[in-house]
C-alpha cells in the first residue's frame, strides 16, 4: 500500500473523532512516514498495520474502555506524555532521534521513573527533553562518540518557510537541479552529539528543525566540526530563517523571498544570492562574504569584521547607507567611515567595524 492510500483510508475511517484529533492523527503518521524516508517507507507502513488496525487502536483509545490500555503502534502525538522524576514533561512533536550512530549515547540524567521508558515507541517519533540538574557535573563527549544521521522531508513541507536553529554545529546549502517538488529536501547531520533534533511541521509549508545540546555536555576539543549539510533545489524555498550560537553558515546559490541569518560565533559565506523582499543578516562575532548578490526591496547586514559583496549593479544604483569604524571601499576608491547613495535598486544598510568591500575585485583578506 502506498503512503497516499494508507493516509487516504486512515482519515475516513477516523470520520467519528472529533476534527481537531483527526487532524492531530493524521498528521503524526505523516511525520512518522517522512522520517522513515522515502526508501523505508513502505517497511514503515508494513509495520504500522492496516488502516483499518491503525484506526481501531486509536479509536479505542478514545473510548473509556481503551482509555487505560497500552497502545501496540504509535499513539497520536497529542496523547504522547512521559514522566520524569515525578514532573510532567511533553513529548515535542515529530523528532528524530540519531539513531544512526555507531556509538553509544551519551546521557546526562537518567529518568526516575520507568514510564520514561520509550520502547514501545518507534525510534523515528520517540525522544524527550531531560532535564539538567544545577549540580550536574559536564560530561565531555569524545571525538569518537559523535554521531551522523539523514532526515528527508517532503519539499512541500518546507516550500513556504524552512527555520533552523541549533545551538551547535555549522550549516551548509548544498542546491541540485535534479530535485523537483515532488521530491525530498535531505539534512545530513554529520557529527553531532547524540541529542534530538526536535521537528514541527505545520500543515502550511512551515517546518522548523531545532538542535539544542544540553548544557552540561561539552565536545572534546580534538572532536571534527559538526555540519548540517542540506540538499535542496535552488528556488524551494520561500523564507529561510536561520539561527546559530557557534558555527558559520555556507550557501550554495539560492533565489528566496526571504532571507534571515543570525550568528552569535559564526561568518556567513554565500555564492549567488539572489532577495526579492527582505535580506536581515546579524554577525556580531564574524564576517559576510557574498560572491553576487541580487537584491530587489531591502537589505540590512551588520558584522563585527569585515562586509565584502558583489551587488547585481553599482552601488550608486542603490539607496546604500554603509557605516565603518574603518573605510568604506567600491572598486577602487576608497571612502572614510561611510559611504550614501540615493538609488532606485533599493535599499542596503551595511554596518561593520572592519572594512566593508563593495564590488572590489581583489583578494580576499584572511
Amino acid at each position: 500500500m502506498t503512503r497516499t492510500a494508507f493516509l487516504a483510508a486512515l482519515e475516513q475511517l477516523l470520520a467519528p473523532l472529533p476534527e481537531s484529533e483527526r487532524k492531530d492523527a493524521l498528521s503524526y503518521y505523516e511525520d512518522y512516514l517522512d522520517a522513515a524516508g522515502p526508501e523505508n517507507e513502505a517497511r514503515a507502513i508494513a509495520e504500522l498495520g492496516s488502516p483499518e488496525e491503525v484506526a481501531r487502536k486509536i479509536l479505542d483509545e478514545q473510548s473509556p474502555q481503551g482509555a487505560s490500555a497500552a497502545p501496540a503502534s504509535p499513539a497520536p502525538r497529542s496523547r504522547w506524555r512521559m514522566v520524569l522524576g515525578g514532573g510532567l514533561a511533553v513529548l515535542v512533536l515529530a523528532c528524530f532521534f540519531f539513531q544512526h550512530s555507531k556509538a553509544t549515547p551519551v546521557q546526562p540524567v537518567e529518568p526516575a521513573s520507568s514510564a520514561a521508558d520509550s520502547s514501545s515507541v518507534p525510534e523515528e517519533a520517540s525522544s524527550s527533553y531531560l532535564a539538567v540538574l544545577a549540580d550536574t557535573v559536564p560530561l565531555t563527549i569524545p571525538a569518537d562518540d559523535l554521531g551522523e544521521s539523514t532526515l528527508q522531508i517532503p519539499l512541500e513541507k518546507l516550500d513556504q518557510e524552512l527555520k533552523l536553529s541549533l545551538n551547535y554545529g555549522s550549516v551548509t546549502f548544498v542546491t541540485d537541479p535534479s530535485l523537483t517538488s515532488d521530491k525530498y529536501a535531505t539534512f545530513q547531520f554529520d557529527n553531532f552529539p547524540h541529542s534530538p533534533v526536535l521537528r514541527t511541521t505545520g500543515g502550511d509549508g512551515r517546518t522548523t528543525l531545532t538542535f539544542e545540546m544540553p548544557e552540561n555536555w561539552q565536545v572534546a576539543e580534538d572532536a571534527p566540526e559538526a555540519m548540517l549539510t542540506v540538499t535542496i533545489p535552488a528556488d524551494a524555498l520561500t523564507r529561510l530563517l536561520i539561527s546559530l550560537e557557534t558555527g558559520d553558515v555556507r550557501l550554495a546559490p539560492m533565489q528566496l523571498k526571504t532571507l534571515t541569518v543570525a550568528l552569535t560565533n559564526g561568518s556567513l559565506r554565500a555564492e549567488n544570492l539572489t532577495v526579492t523582499r527582505d535580506l536581515l543578516i546579524e554577525l556580531p562575532a564574524g564576517k559576510c562574504m557574498i560572491d553576487h548578490l541580487s537584491i530587489a526591496e531591502y537589505a540590512s547586514i551588520a558584522a563585527t569584521y569585515c562586509i565584502r559583496l558583489h551587488l547585481d549593479g553599482d552601488p550608486a544604483d542603490y539607496t546604500t547607507d554603509a557605516r565603518t569604524d574603518d573605510v568604506v571601499r567600491i572598486g577602487n576608491k576608497e571612502y572614510d567611515k561611510r559611504y550614501t547613495s540615493s538609488g532606485s535598486n533599493g535599499t542596503l544598510n551595511l554596518y561593520a567595524k572592519g572594512l566593508i568591500y563593495l564590488n572590489v575585485d581583489e583578494q580576499r583578506p584572511a
